[in-house]
């Protein structure tokens, strides 16, 4: 019973050691869509810059989730236990990073496509997230 109590709480203690190491990042803000005009091509490109690096961060969010998730089913799995509260509050915060994620997607865009359409041209380089197939 002692080596139980004791496993239990070497897993919480795991879990919460988890949840601490998987640091969400602060999503940036980007000028309205109305402001597009005013804006320079620097100035949409820093903002592509700085959408590009929350990405880097946010994915490194999702993947440390995503080890954390898998380790807690892993857990569950194999002690035949019940998915738990920790467990649904990991897939819950995954659940949030992911909507976050794709919301700075759709407002970079916005901007960007209203920028492109206020200068009557492209950006170089592009609006959209650069493929990573080859």
């Amino acid at each position: 019973m002692k080596r139980l109590v004791l496993a239990a709480a070497l897993m919480f203690a795991g879990e919460a050691a988890a949840q601490e190491a998987c640091l969400r990042p602060a999503p940036p803000a980007f000028p309205a869509p109305a402001a597009a005009a005013s804006l320079t091509e620097a100035d949409l490109t820093a903002q592509r810059a700085t959408r590009d690096a929350f990405f880097t961060a946010a994915d490194t969010h999702l993947a440390c989730l995503d080890r954390s998730i898998d380790g807690r089913i892993r857990d569950l799995f194999a002690s035949g236990a019940p998915m738990d509260a920790a467990t649904r509050q990991l897939g819950a915060a995954h659940e949030d990073a992911s909507r976050e994620r794709a919301q700075v997607y759709e407002r970079f865009l916005r901007l960007c496509l209203a920028w492109e359409d206020a200068r009557q041209k492209p950006l170089p380089g592009g609006c959209a997230i650069p493929s990573k197939t080859p």
